[in-house]
């Protein structure tokens, strides 16, 4: 049990890595906890409707509260958060984003005619497909493998490799700010379609349109999530550790220096 004064002063992103079970309260009041992870819990709540009287109570009857069921990626090596994210929701989002494409087409074309915002739903997960691909293949080939050799020169007591983008702190901002657009289109899906309100004339193609979107949306958030609060923060952690922006520092320097010659 979480008493409220524990509480005040902790941001939504913070209780998220550290109660599993602050992900459904926070998903069942629309709280953005992994774009917006650093809002204060008092404000998130208070924007929700709801106090942290009550959020605390939600926690303490959440089913999983005290069962132990979801991992605590706190306690995880990066090696195996990475690869978590990797062959869970990157395969997800990957697989997932083909379904719903042709999904959303088919359903679009049977019934545009009485629900025209499908076609701005058919839209939105084009762009959501046009920026989440990139966005995980650059992680892939760019940042997890400098910060598993990061983890890997930590472990050996050496320094690792300056990377060509410098500080590891440049793509993690950068993928932080992917990770907001992403964020600003399911917001827009969920607006379209009035919180996945289905219409009496859904069949069961639309019906499932709107319920795969639903999860989408909550696997996202839980993809952006641990990212967020949990491997970019302990990413640059680690960085410093090793004294890698110092190295790269130097080793800017003297490129400086000696680039005349």
């Amino acid at each position: 049990m979480h008493d409220t004064q524990s509480l005040l002063g902790r941001t939504v992103g913070e209780l998220a890595a550290q109660l599993p079970a602050a992900i459904r309260v926070f998903e069942a009041w629309k709280i953005d906890y992994c774009c917006g992870g650093t809002t204060p819990l008092t404000d998130a709540c208070a924007t929700a409707g709801h106090s942290v009287e009550d959020f605390a109570a939600a926690i303490a009857a959440a089913p999983d509260a005290s069962a132990g069921v979801a991992v605590d990626w706190q306690t995880q090596d990066m090696g195996a958060i990475r690869n978590h994210i990797v062959n869970y929701y990157h395969r997800y989002t990957r697989e997932e984003l083909v379904t719903l494409s042709a999904l959303a087409a088919k359903v679009h074309s049977v019934h545009g005619h009485r629900s025209p915002e499908l076609a701005e739903v058919e839209k939105l997960i084009t762009e959501l497909s046009n920026d989440m691909l990139p966005h995980m293949l650059k992680e892939e080939q760019v940042l997890f493998p400098y910060v598993d050799e990061l983890e890997q020169a930590a472990a050996g007591s050496r320094v690792a490799a300056t990377p060509f983008f410098g500080t590891v702190k440049n793509p993690v901002r950068m993928m932080t700010l992917e990770h907001d657009r992403v964020g600003e289109l399911l917001v827009n899906v969920r607006a379209i379609t009035k919180d996945y309100a289905l219409p009496e004339h859904a069949c069961f193609s639309y019906t499932q349109l709107f319920n795969r979107l639903q999860e989408f949306e909550a696997k996202t958030h839980e993809h952006i999530h641990i990212e967020n609060n949990i491997y970019f923060p302990r990413a640059i952690a680690l960085e410093e550790s090793a004294g890698q922006t110092a190295e790269f520092a130097q080793t800017a320097a003297g490129a400086s220096c000696c680039g005349g010659h």
